[in-house]
């Protein structure tokens, strides 16, 4: 399975995923269903640490790249995604270089 399809079936794990409570537990999530995603379906295997040059495998976003903001929230960068889990726990996702939304999901209400 390639990148995209992998990544087509992250982001509807993500959205079919009850909803998060709040920015940790968003993260969390994301992080988790990542490597699902890419321990079932990714051909590389995965390595610890994760490597910094790109093997073709996707990892969950590394702390570095990982901004907490006062008001609880989370902004998160990726190669090609930028995301931002809401301290309400709404998970918005949008492509890095054209800015346009992949996925909005909600928070537990």
């Amino acid at each position: 399975m390639d990148i995209q399809q992998r990544l087509d079936v992250f982001f509807r794990r993500l959205a079919a995923a009850p909803p998060a409570s709040n920015a940790d537990e968003a993260f969390r999530l994301i992080c988790l269903l990542i490597e699902e995603v890419e321990d079932e379906f990714c051909p590389v295997p995965r390595r610890t640490p994760p490597p910094e040059d790109f093997t073709g495998r996707m990892y969950a976003p590394q702390a570095d790249r990982v901004e907490r903001l006062a008001n609880g929230a989370m902004r998160v960068m990726t190669r090609r995604h930028r995301i931002y889990c809401g301290a309400d726990g709404r998970i918005n996702v949008f492509h890095r270089m054209s800015r346009i939304p992949v996925l909005n999901k909600d928070g537990k209400r």
